[in-house]
């Protein structure tokens, strides 16, 4: 113990504590000291020696095989993207930045010898640079670079810097929020809606109650989770993962439903690890599959995954689309006890790999089932689960429960218990929302705005939403063109660009992240500030699932829609599903101005960078072509045989051909184009009958059945025999058409027995009816009341 006083140090050593009793209290048998003959009840010691020296070998430590110390702390707090860097392909793209940075930069020699051209036409002088200027260190030289950018000097792209956008609400819709914000919502249901409910109640069974207070403490977990969920910085369990995590131990099938960002992946993964600390280790097969929609979101769920089990021994795989071949079959074979896996490649590997197979799986977890459903997965689905055990748990988890997954969960589950908190049907309370009027009149506008925001007001952990993937490249380019660090997410890409652009973004290498609806569910990317809707998606859930990415975990974010006079309806709508009034965004007209002249000079540019990379991508398929063909001549093989030339783990078998995938997906939309056009058709129908004048629709109806009844005569019509002479015989042509035979008149054929239908028979054995009892007796016996006689 250490104390100062008036500056000098005194150490003070506690004297040491005396821990024997005294002599005269009885304590019991003492501990065996080292002296002390203790008898060995183990067996003799020789015979011990000698098998403990058969158990190891010469050399061999007194750890696991697989044991080893690590050197620091941070070894356990590796970045998990080293595992997944492991998947990854060569790299062998086209490196995109630096043409755009090379563009850029002629770009920006042209207006300097522009600008001096026209200095030396004026009589100007032109500053001439000395060879000390032209020594100037490279960070010097980035500096005045940005200060350039900055200042743009030619003095028609800066903006005043001072200028700030407008940002309002309108009292109508503030004051309408507030009215309805207390009221409970109206939810009007259909007599179908009703009736699936109750079946859905006998199929389903409740989860039982939760504590809204309680911690991963008290449920009882191992301590390498803990610790795990402790270094995560995990508190509390949110509402999805305090529903299921206890039912899952129970070993119980679960249909889970919640919102996104409120932690559905570790609310399976976490019931799993534990049980898997538990297993035989005699018995090493794979026990749990987890099939995800995207390989991104693949990804994530691995990452997850080896965060929450890397204070333990289990071995987790992935199995995605777009990774290497070789890395995931090797992972295969070191028979994992989970994997993680996309329904396409996993069906490759069942089919192709023989050393995997699906029997032994003991829990199936099914996440963001209804996007799977969405990417037509439904006869991957069925061969999935068709090829897994019988008594397994099955996990079911979906953003929204739709018609189609409730259908697949009466198929999977069996007994399942029902968790479901809440539908993704709203966006965070935590996150403003605003909007950007578009007018038509002005072309490149979207652009310019997108320019201005990214630029002006949201110049870091941004992500924007576009429709499709030529939009996302060509505003990758332009934003690269003007100085911003940016990158692309879309199907178009290989999945190694893929990655690593996400990782990018994580690392915060790139400052906006532009992509397209393939990153708007399950992605759980932190930091992201700001969600810009370049274009309206066409569905409100679509909607919800892209501003998802920000304000999630209880953080703040904010979402910026660009809307134009097309877009208007889904904006309504947005605001009436809104729980607080929207925010317009105003930009400020004479700074949109010079971002939309800017965005004008810079098209020839992107067209430029658009034709290289067309010319290095068809330099780089030649060759690869003359790649292969060396290989070829390599081997011995014939170039004319191109099957003959594949190696053999090219030689693959197949699920579904292209082809049959082709033709299904052309039916699917073609399906679906017919139910679109007649349901367009209806309703232009519809309205049209609703605009129209009664009377006039009264007259329209008169005419067509006139016309129906003329084309009816016009038919040649059956000849029949009747007794009744009154009746005359119809003829073909429509002439001499007889009288409508009346209600319970029988024909001649019904009078004799002839007839052997069903009815007939019937109407034969229980005799006549009760009206051709009452006739028969009204008309022998006028005047009175038919009284029937009650059968005993």
């Amino acid at each position: 113990m250490v104390q100062e006083l008036e500056g000098e140090t005194e150490v003070f050593q506690a004297a040491p504590l005396n821990l024997q009793p005294p002599e005269s209290v009885d304590t019991g048998p003492g501990t065996i000291e080292s002296e002390d003959e203790v008898d060995n009840f183990s067996g003799s010691e020789s015979e011990d020696g000698e098998e403990i020296q058969l158990r190891r070998e010469a050399g061999e430590s007194e750890f696991y095989k697989d044991f080893s110390f690590v050197s620091s702390v941070a070894d356990y707090q590796r970045d998990t993207w080293d595992d997944v860097l492991k998947y990854l392909k060569p790299k062998r793209s086209i490196n995109l930045s630096e043409t755009i940075a090379r563009v850029r930069l002629e770009e920006k020699e042209k207006r300097k010898k522009k600008k001096e051209q026209e200095a030396s036409k004026n009589g100007e002088e032109v500053e001439v640079k000395t060879e000390e200027d032209s020594d100037l260190d490279s960070e010097e030289e980035e500096e005045e670079e940005e200060e350039e950018e900055a200042e743009n000097s030619d003095g028609e792209f800066m903006p005043d810097p001072t200028a700030k956008d407008v940002l309002r609400q309108q009292e109508a819709e503030i004051r309408r929020k507030e009215r309805r914000k207390d009221r409970p919502a109206k939810v009007k249901k259909s007599l179908k809606e009703m009736q699936r409910e109750e079946n859905d109640a006998k199929f389903f069974e409740d989860a039982p109650p939760c504590q809204a207070d309680a911690t991963f403490l008290e449920m009882n977990f191992s301590r390498s989770l803990l610790k795990a969920i402790d270094s995560l910085g995990y508190d509390r369990p949110t509402p999805i993962q305090a529903a299921t995590i206890p039912v899952a131990l129970q070993g119980r099938d679960v249909c889970g439903c919640a919102a996104t960002g409120t932690g559905k992946t570790a609310a399976y993964m976490l019931p799993i690890l534990e049980r898997l600390l538990y297993k035989p280790h005699d018995d090493v097969v794979t026990r749990v599959l987890v099939l995800v929609p995207t390989r991104e979101l693949g990804v994530q769920v691995f990452q997850v995954s080896k965060e929450l089990s890397k204070y333990s021994h289990i071995e987790i795989a992935l199995s995605v689309g777009g990774l290497d071949l070789t890395t995931q079959v090797a992972a295969l074979k070191r028979i994992p006890d989970i994997v993680i896996a996309t329904p396409g490649r996993l069906i490759d590997h069942t089919l192709n790999t023989p050393t995997f197979n699906l029997e032994s799986i003991e829990i199936l977890v099914l996440d963001e089932a209804d996007r799977m459903l969405d990417d037509s997965f439904e006869d991957q689905m069925k061969e999935i689960i068709k090829q897994c055990a019988s008594n397994r748990q099955t996990m079911l988890f979906s953003a929204t429960m739709t018609s189609q997954v409730k259908e697949l969960a009466m198929v999977s589950l069996k007994n399942p218990v029902k968790v479901f908190v809440n539908e993704n049907t709203d966006v965070a309370q935590n996150l403003r929302q605003e909007f950007i009027r578009l007018r038509r009149s002005i072309d490149g506008q979207r652009e310019a705005a997108l320019a201005y925001l990214v630029s002006r007001s949201f110049r870091q952990n941004c992500m924007v939403f576009v429709e499709t993937k030529l939009q996302a490249h060509h505003l990758t380019i332009l934003l690269g063109l003007l100085g911003i660090k940016s990158g692309e997410l879309h199907g178009n890409l290989k999945q190694t660009d893929r990655l690593l652009a996400l990782k990018k973004f994580r690392d915060q290498e790139i400052d906006i992240l532009i992509a397209t609806d393939v990153a708007a569910r399950g992605l759980d990317i932190k930091g992201v500030r700001t969600v810009i809707n370049y274009t309206l998606p066409s569905r409100y859930t679509r909607y919800v699932h892209r501003v998802g990415r920000t304000a999630r975990a209880g953080h703040c974010g904010r979402s910026i829609s660009l809307a134009s006079e097309k877009e208007f309806p889904m904006l309504k709508e947005i605001k009436k599903y809104s729980r607080s009034a929207m925010f317009e965004r105003v930009l400020n007209k004479d700074v949109m101005a010079k971002y939309i002249a800017k965005v004008e000079r810079l098209r020839p540019a992107v067209k430029r960078v658009l034709q290289e990379e067309q010319q290095e991508k068809q330099l780089a398929s030649m060759e690869q072509s003359i790649r292969s063909m060396e290989k070829r001549l390599q081997a011995g093989g014939n170039l004319d045989d191109e099957d003959a030339a594949r190696p053999a783990q090219a030689q693959r078998t197949w699920f579904q051909t292209d082809e049959e995938i082709k033709t299904k997906t052309k039916k699917r939309a073609l399906k679906g184009k017919a139910k679109a056009t007649f349901e367009k058709a209806k309703r232009r129908m519809k309205k049209r009958r609703d605009a129209e004048d009664p009377e006039e629709r009264r007259v329209r109806g008169e005419v067509g059945w006139s016309q129906r009844q003329a084309k009816r005569d016009s038919r040649p019509q059956r000849l029949a025999l009747k007794d009744d002479d009154d009746v005359p015989v119809s003829r073909p042509g429509g002439e001499g058409r007889g009288k409508k035979r009346k209600k319970g008149q029988g024909s001649s054929f019904d009078q004799e027995l002839t007839r052997t239908d069903r009815r007939s028979v019937k109407k034969f054995r229980a005799g006549p009816s009760f009206h051709e009892r009452r006739d028969a007796f009204e008309n022998k016996n006028p005047g009175q009341k038919f009284k029937p006689k009650r059968k005993k």
